[in-house]
């Protein structure tokens, strides 16, 4: 079974998360502090994320294996950014009765983690955008994500992805969850992805789905995404020996999603 976790937890989003960083010139805090963040407004399902301007003041590091806090003094442009919402920054009283710096992320989750290759997805989205990052971006608390540890283990969420970004899972979601929300919206709920029916991972049309997926990934070119994403379709009706959604739309029996 997958473990789904959500993103890191600033609670104070607009300090620590910013896409204008070059604003502040020489004064930009540390580069080795910034770091690329997935977050719901730009992940999509395939290829690349939309806005690699987006980062996160992230004060925190590893060591030996355990999760450390910088020492403020060593990174002086970072220390200068946070004074500069010391306010806010100090009145998160719960942090510091945690024994924790005043300038911490609540949340940050083990920077190890983060070069692991994941999948991630927006907590609240109209279509499903499960999207896999192999280039250690740090997630955002809107989006979940599900790490992997083993090569076996990221085979699998290829599978997962490519299974969850399908019509024929969209539909099950609906009808197993009932939760839109305004605007068509649909929750992604831990307790709901965790619940997705997968087929045999061991068997050929695993594969072809988890090989579909990697060009998916790999593509930018909308048109071919487009001939792929019939083809995982196709494959993901097959695993589960039921008509592909298209085929159903076609023949009138679901409206399109």
């Amino acid at each position: 079974m997958v473990k789904v976790k959500v993103g890191i937890k600033t609670t104070a989003d607009r300090v620590f998360i910013r896409d204008d960083w070059g604003q502040f010139g020489e004064d930009i805090p540390e580069d080795e502090l910034l770091k690329n963040l997935i977050s719901q407004e730009t992940i999509q399902a395939w290829g690349a994320t939309e806005n690699q301007h987006l980062k996160v003041l992230y004060p925190h590091y590893s060591s030996n294996g355990k999760k450390q806090t910088i020492l403020i003094a060593n990174y002086p442009k970072a220390a200068a950014y946070f004074r500069l919402h010391g306010e806010q920054l100090r009145s998160r009283k719960y942090l510091i009765d945690a024994g924790r710096e005043w300038f911490e992320i609540w949340v940050p989750h083990h920077p190890d983690v983060w070069a692991l290759p994941k999948l991630v997805f927006p907590d609240i989205s109209a279509s499903p955008r499960f999207y896999f990052d192999k280039n250690g971006n740090i997630v955002n608390g809107n989006c979940y994500w599900i790490a992997a540890k083993t090569t076996e283990e990221a085979r699998l969420l290829l599978l997962i992805q490519g299974v969850a970004n399908s019509k024929l899972m969209t539909k099950y979601h609906d009808l197993a969850f009932n939760n839109k929300l305004y605007s068509g919206r649909r929750r992604y709920l831990s307790q709901y992805v965790e619940r997705y029916p997968l087929p045999e991972i061991n068997s050929p049309v695993a594969d072809r789905i988890v090989s579909l997926v990697k060009q998916l990934n790999a593509c930018d070119n909308s048109t071919q995404i487009t001939g792929l994403a019939y083809e995982l379709e196709e494959a993901v009706g097959e695993s589960f020996g039921v008509e592909p959604i298209h085929h159903l739309e076609q023949a009138g029996q679901f409206e399109n999603q």
